[in-house]
Parts: C-alpha cells; sequence; structure tokens
C-alpha cells in the first residue's frame, strides 16, 4: 500500500491523512524507506523537546540515517530513480516511510547492498573510520598499513547528481597502527564500532564504560578495561600511556584525567553529539560544572587541543571525502573485516518499547528501524 505513515515518540505510529504522496521539486526526490535507525542523538532530542514549553506536545519524527529506494525523481534527477541510496537528516525524520530531500544530498549505493547493514555503517562506523581517520588528517601524522587497490563493486554508475561508492573504494589506508588508544563510553554501538577499527588498524585499545557493558567490550578482544566512574584507578595505571583519546561521553570531570593519561603529542578527540544539528546544551546545574571544570588548567589544556568531530559537519562540508570513506568501509564489510552490531530490527508497532531501551543505554548495538514491516 503507498500509505505515507511515520512514528513519533509522542505520538507513537501515524498514518497521514493527506491524499497520495508528496510531488517533488525538479532538483527534488522521493525515497521509500527501507531502514532508517534510532540511537542516543534522537533521545537526546526527545529530552530536549519534553523540556521545552513551545516544543513538547509537537510531534517529531527521529532517524538521522536512512537507506531507500528512489521512486519518484524531479527532471533534474531523472538519473537517480530506482537507485538505491542513503543520506544523512541531521534534523531527523528518517523514521517514515517516505522521504522528500534534495538530489545533491544522496550517495548512490551498489543495487546489491543490504539496507540494514548500509543503514548501520551509516549509524555507527562511518563515524568511528572518520573520527579516527580526521585525528591523523588533523596533525599531520602519516598514514600506516597497506593501500587497498580493489574497488567496493561493479553495481552501480556515477550520476551527475550524485556520488557513487563504485568509484572511490581502493584509495583508503589504515588510520591508525601501533598506537594505544583510550576510547570512552566503549559500551555504545559507535564506542563498538570505534573499538573494532581501532583493532583492526594496529591499534592497541583501552576502554572505559559503564559496567553493563564490560562484557561486551571484552567478547570483541579488549582486555584493558575499566568502569568509567573508577577514574582514579585508570588514571594511575595507564598514566602517560594513550597517544589517542576518543571522547564519546562529554563529561567534563574526565578532562584532568584524560591529562594525566595522555602521552606527549598525543591526542584527544570530541565526538560531538548532536541534537538536530546543534550540540546538546545541558541544563543550567551541568553548565555550571562543566566551567568550573576548564578552569583546571589540566582540564582547560585539554579543551583547548580538542578536536571535535560532528558526522553532520563532515556529510555536509565534504560528501566526496564522506562517499569515499563509506565506500571503504562497505569493502571491509564484503571482505568481513568488520561486522555491524545490530540490537534489533522492529516497525514502527514496535519502536515504543526499543525506545525506552535506547534511553537508559540498554541497546549494545544499532535498533535498525524497518518502516514497511508489518
Amino acid at each position: 500500500p503507498q500509505s505515507d505513515a511515520s512514528y513519533s515518540p509522542s505520538s507513537g505510529f501515524v498514518l497521514r491523512k493527506d491524499e497520495g504522496l508528496p510531488e517533488v521539486s525538479e532538483d527534488e526526490v522521493l525515497i521509500r524507506v527501507d531502514a532508517t535507525t534510532i540511537c542516543t542523538r534522537d533521545c537526546l532530542e526527545g529530552i530536549r523537546r519534553d523540556n521545552n514549553e513551545k516544543l513538547k506536545d509537537q510531534s517529531w519524527v527521529p532517524g538521522h540515517e536512512i537507506v531507500g529506494l528512489v521512486v519518484r525523481a524531479g527532471k533534474k534527477a531523472k538519473l537517480l530513480l530506482g537507485r538505491k541510496v542513503a543520506t544523512l537528516l541531521s534534523h531527523g525524520g528518517g523514521c517514515s516511510r517516505y522521504v522528500c530531500i534534495h538530489a545533491k544530498d544522496l550517495v548512490s549505493l551498489p543495487e546489491t547492498a543490504d539496507s540494514n547493514e548500509m543503514v548501520a555503517l551509516l549509524s555507527t562506523y562511518i563515524a568511528a573510520y572518520q573520527c579516527l581517520e580526521f585525528v591523523q588528517s588533523e596533525n599531520g601524522m602519516d598514514p600506516v598499513g597497506p593501500s587497498l587497490d580493489t574497488a567496493v563493486s561493479e553495481d552501480v554508475k556515477k550520476s551527475e547528481e550524485s556520488s557513487s561508492l563504485t568509484e572511490v573504494a581502493g584509495k583508503k589506508k589504515s588510520p591508525l597502527s601501533g598506537s594505544c588508544v583510550l576510547i570512552t563510553g566503549a559500551g555504545s554501538p559507535v564506542g563498538l564500532a570505534l573499538i573494532d577499527i581501532a583493532k583492526n588498524a594496529g591499534a592497541t585499545v583501552y576502554a572505559v564504560s559503564h559496567s553493563s557493558h564490560e562484557k561486551d567490550i571484552r567478547e570483541i578482544g579488549v582486555k584493558e578495561w575499566y568502569p568509567l566512574f573508577r577514574r582514579q584507578e585508570w588514571r594511575t595505571e595507564w598514566s602517560g600511556r594513550m597517544n589517542l583519546i576518543v571522547d564519546t561521553v562529554g563529561d567534563y570531570d574526565n578532562y584532568p584525567v584524560f591529562y594525566e593519561v595522555m602521552a606527549p603529542r598525543g591526542r584527544f578527540v570530541r565526538m560531538n553529539t548532536t541534537s538536530c544539528g546543534k550540540k546538546y546544551v545541558p541544563v543550567l546545574g551541568e553548565q555550571v560544572k562543566v566551567f568550573s571544570a576548564l578552569k583546571d588548567y589540566k582540564g582547560s589544556r585539554i579543551n583547548n587541543t580538542a578536536i571535535d568531530y560532528n558526522v553532520f559537519h563532515s556529510f555536509n562540508d565534504d560528501q566526496e571525502l564522506f562517499t569515499e570513506d563509506l565506500a571503504y568501509l562497505y569493502h571491509l564489510l564484503q571482505m568481513g573485516k568488520i561486522e555491524p552490531r545490530v540490537f534489533s530490527k522492529v516497525g514502527f508497532d514496535e519502536l515504543q518499547e526499543e525506545w525506552e531501551k535506547v534511553m537508559v543505554g540498554g541497546a549494545n548495538g544499532v535498533v535498525v528501524v524497518l518502516p514497511w514491516k508489518d
């Protein structure tokens, strides 16, 4: 059935009442969504809206990554009709059966690519990989490891409207090797992807997380782990060891500890938590704690040298590089080098229960949402 439907945390499964599907402009396409996700970013936006008098009663549709099929195309985007494509949605909206979007914001995918796997890559691995690679390129570190000379697929040809994965694999190199890498919040889906990629690149991975995530982290080969709150212990044991620290938590109380465990010339990168295209702003009490921590020399030293990574900025600022990196990850997926962790695959009518699990950190993988699942 050609019904237009969405999911909103405040309203649940919603069938649109308007007649038919939206028309597209000459530069737009209509995508029939095969797969999207929900993640912590969506939950933070939900919290923000619940605490905003102007927004709390409005329906809002989560989902920041989609994979689907172009079913309508404007006259300047006709070459995309029938293509499998992917995109990021910085303002959400992916938990819908149809999404209308500008053609320039699409990445063409191989026809044989699995939609669930591709949306999991978009939700976790692309940010993890670019985060590690970004530190390398920003600081003049030489790439190490063998280059890949094999193209991802011959299934998709490059179109005038969007970049194709076919053209760009085979030039990527391992971002890190022989380094000590500390990942905070390592039990989250992105944290687990960071571990996988860093280990594949030859790094020795150290992890801190909530104690409930220890089993997942150790199962993928991490030997050096501590609960996040036991700061004094990992500060002492790992003092001066870390060549790279990747922070996915954003707790400024950790900054003085990061200073202690960082090696000379070590690097620190923050993976910005993004809530509908903007940084998540803590409540007033948390802001006071942040500013207090930054007055400390060690905290301010870390803050002043931090590199910020934001996946939406990356996508918007350099779509060619984003496509190249996604192609490389798809190549690793085909080779069996990486395996995105999927927690569940649910339809709209099952989504509320999964939303609550993600909200409390109870999903140790990607929650894939299938808008057409019965």
